[in-house]
């Protein structure tokens, strides 16, 4: 699994705040950098598998990517939201017919439709109720599939872990580094 880090303001003696996240794709699967400007009207948006209603507006965004997917997996955007994600390996089944988000979908979705961690964190889980986590997180292997977890900074995230499974679970804030 990744490893992923906050170290809060208090913690840093400059008074940043540090994010920072490793990446444990498949071998040979490059990680991109890749800007995104804002878009308006979008009427659908083409995930990694399927289409989803689009938005008003979006946010620009920076993202780590896998090279060959339309998700991320970390990234921030214009408004200063910073999210993570990490591989949750669970006992909820999946159907394994690619019908539904990544959880990588879900954060690219969450990073570029929210101004601020709680609008992020709703955002996926509307997501994730209206179309669900069914979709192959692999490279090579068409058999991985994972249910995910987001962190994020600097304004809740990284207070919440934030589970992308049919469960989430709440973390009590702390300061320091996680």
């Amino acid at each position: 699994m990744c490893d992923t880090f906050v170290a809060t303001p208090s913690f840093t003696g400059t008074g940043s705040m540090i994010f920072g996240k490793n990446s444990d794709r498949e071998p040979n699967e490059a990680q991109a950098l890749l800007r995104v400007l804002p878009r308006l009207r979008e009427a659908e948006t083409l995930c990694t598998y399927i289409q989803i209603p689009g938005v008003k507006q979006t946010q620009e965004v920076i993202l780590s990517k896998p090279f060959q997917m339309w998700e991320a997996e970390m990234g921030a955007n214009a408004s200063g939201v910073v999210i993570g994600n990490e591989a949750v390996f669970t006992k909820i089944p999946f159907e394994k017919k690619n019908q539904g988000l990544t959880g990588m979908d879900l954060l690219r979705l969450a990073l570029e439709r929210s101004k601020d961690a709680e609008a992020a964190r709703d955002t996926i889980l509307q997501l994730l109720e209206r179309f669900g986590q069914d979709a192959c997180g692999g490279y090579m292997n068409s058999s991985f599939y994972y249910h995910n977890r987001q962190n994020g900074a600097p304004s809740g995230l990284e207070k919440r872990g934030l589970y992308a499974s049919i469960y989430h679970k709440t973390r009590k804030p702390t300061e320091g580094t996680q």
